[in-house]
């Protein structure tokens, strides 16, 4: 979960994340599938200014 909450922070264009099944054991966890959903990110230009 910890790894997830990096990848959502890294990534704001991240939008859905889908992990089934997640395998949980004494070693650690896994996860057999993983589907995540991103939507286009538009670049800011902060010296840039549209016209009218």
């Amino acid at each position: 979960m910890h790894r997830l909450s990096w990848m959502a922070s890294d990534l704001p264009q991240l939008t859905d994340a889908d992990l089934n099944p997640v395998l949980a054991g004494p070693h650690g966890v896994t996860t057999l599938d993983a589907r995540v959903r991103l939507v286009p990110r538009h670049a800011h230009a902060p010296y840039l200014r549209r016209l009218r």
